[in-house]
């Protein structure tokens, strides 16, 4: 009876996982169709109107990942106003907010998340932190001047890391943008195989 029990327990708990991974899944394939959708019309995209209407099909993309979408560690450590350099040599100003510290693969990692002084200043995007990175896959499958999460601030000391979501700064697909570039700081050694890739390469 207990072996029962115990096999009926854990279909049940693997129907549950099963469920919610697919509801992820189906998620962020959802916000992936937004992003296609909005860099594949005219209206709203970033991209040349000649490029949008003859060459693009899609963003390219990493397969979703649960590996990258970890539950952080959070502290709160204001710093003081500095000036992040971005793509143009322009600068602009940003406060650290916090620390989120986390594991992948046994390792622990620390990423500094940030405030645009400028934003923060508006109703709109008053509660929103910027997480801008780098890692290894920079130049070869990823963009080589990192990618970005943005998120809404920590309100507890735990914090939804999810990689998956990260992607390319507007630099990366034309001109005319002043993008941050992530601080040293902001280097993970690692392997980060989620989120966005290099718009163009042979998968494209």
């Amino acid at each position: 009876m207990k072996k029962t029990l115990l096999a009926l327990s854990l279909l049940i708990s693997i129907a549950v996982f099963s469920q919610e991974n697919t509801a992820y899944i189906s998620k962020l394939n959802n916000h992936r169709a937004e992003a296609n959708k909005e860099f594949g019309d005219t209206a709203t995209s970033i991209l040349p109107d000649k490029m949008v209407l003859e060459e693009f099909k899609h963003l390219n993309y990493f397969e979703p990942n649960p590996k990258f979408n970890v539950t952080a560690k959070f502290k709160k450590e204001l710093g003081k106003e500095f000036n992040m350099t971005t793509s143009s040599g322009k600068l602009k100003k940003y406060r650290q907010y916090g620390i989120l510290s986390f594991d992948i693969d046994g390792k622990n990692y620390k990423l500094p998340i940030y405030q645009s002084i400028r934003l923060m200043k508006m109703e709109k995007y008053k509660d929103h932190v910027f997480i801008p990175f780098t890692d290894l896959t920079n130049d070869e499958e990823t963009y080589g001047g990192g990618r970005y999460i943005e998120a809404n601030l920590p309100t507890e000391d735990t914090f939804n890391l999810d990689f998956n979501y990260c992607f390319n700064p507007y630099c990366h697909y034309t001109t005319g943008y002043n993008c941050p570039i992530p601080p040293k700081e902001n280097f993970l050694d690692l392997r980060i195989e989620a989120g966005e890739k290099k718009f163009k390469d042979d998968e494209h």
